[in-house]
């Protein structure tokens, strides 16, 4: 539920809004403070509230029941885009942020390698993943966790950027802060994983929430939802939840087999109607090719994704994860030719709720 304050609504009255909501239903509330009203979400099992009653209340302005059941997620919710703030990165809104590095850490020599190429390209986050999720328990799944751990700091120190590592295990999660990791990933796989999901709720270090394999957008921006919002198994309200929360838009698998994933480029402006939540691709796992991958990654900027992230490996032939749709010494083109694209373009996807044709044609007419 959504409860939208007056123009001119006073604190007070706000404040008495919430207090009946606690008082009456025992519902946890949020408040959300625009440019020129104040929007206060109520969370937990709504249906309970009588809209009636709070209508009545002096400042509200109207009260509206949310039938999606991602609304921490959703742009309902909060109309400005979310932004946020990792080791000097600005992730969402007009930004343009772009995470590169080594699709898995096989040994010192290689990961260092790597992340001084990514870093030479102008990446903004580094990639630093220990874990691996594979199809076959053949393939190489990563390091010894303490090894590739170590390995991950020595990046993070060598570069100064901030890092991201995938994780798997939650019996990991400990390790990988220790460590200092600054963004948490969820893979495809793991995206509507709910123990995982529940347990990154309780943290305050920002996740990157892949789509998963064969999510439709509902299902992708609930799990979202789930890291947001601290509702226990029974719909209770036990804490405030993470709200550090990135969407990664990859493609799902389809019949078509020339690329790796369907990638629909239509959902990056969908998906940014819907949520307020930063939104990156992924144009190596989508398209598995390091001849399609800069291409791909320039239709997400254009279509108006917060950026990307892709895999640049300092010997790709001889990678051990992922070799063909990783890049070299092409890294640097692609970053400086997405950073103008999106210097050209501006932001023409959602900003603060604007719709993409409105701002599109905004840019024409000036």
């Amino acid at each position: 539920m959504i409860i939208h304050m007056t123009e001119g609504a006073t604190p007070d009255q706000t404040e008495r809004v919430i207090e009946r909501i606690q008082a009456d239903y025992g519902l946890l509330c949020e408040t959300i403070v625009g440019y020129d009203s104040t929007v206060i979400g109520v969370k937990g099992i709504a249906g309970i509230v009588d809209e009636g009653r709070i209508s009545e209340l002096p400042g509200v302005h109207r009260v509206i029941r949310i039938t999606e059941k991602y609304k921490d997620a959703s742009r309902n919710f909060q109309k400005e885009d979310t932004i946020i703030e990792v080791g000097g990165a600005s992730i969402g809104g007009r930004n343009l942020t772009i995470l590169g590095g080594p699709c898995a850490i096989e040994n010192e020599a290689q990961a260092l390698a790597s992340a001084r190429i990514a870093k030479d390209a102008g990446v903004d986050v580094l990639r630093a993943f220990v874990d691996k999720s594979r199809t076959s328990p053949y393939d190489y799944r990563g390091l010894p966790l303490e090894a590739g751990l170590e390995i991950a700091a020595q990046m993070k120190a060598e570069t100064g950027l901030p890092t991201a590592s995938e994780l798997i295990d939650l019996r990991h999660l400990d390790a990988f802060l220790k460590c200092g990791i600054d963004i948490i990933q969820v893979g495809a796989r793991s995206a509507q994983y709910s123990p995982l999901l529940e347990e990154l709720s309780r943290i305050d270090v920002p996740v990157v929430l892949k789509h998963g394999l064969g999510n439709d957008l509902n299902e992708w921006l609930s799990a979202a939802a789930f890291i947001m919002s601290g509702v226990d198994r029974e719909g209770r309200n036990v804490g405030h939840g993470n709200r550090k929360v990135i969407l990664c838009y990859r493609g799902i698998k389809s019949f078509e087999v020339e690329t790796r994933f369907a990638n629909d480029i239509a959902m990056i402006p969908r998906v940014r109607l819907k949520s307020h939540l930063p939104l990156i691709g992924d144009p190596s796992h989508s398209s598995g090719d390091k001849s399609l991958v800069e291409r791909v990654a320039y239709a997400l900027v254009a279509a108006g994704a917060n950026g990307y992230e892709f895999d640049i490996h300092s010997n790709p032939a001889e990678a051990r994860v992922d070799g063909a749709q990783a890049v070299n010494v092409e890294a640097a083109r692609i970053v400086e030719n997405s950073r103008r694209l999106h210097a050209m373009l501006g932001d023409v996807g959602i900003a603060s709720g604007t719709s993409v044709a409105a701002a599109a044609l905004g840019a024409v007419g000036s």
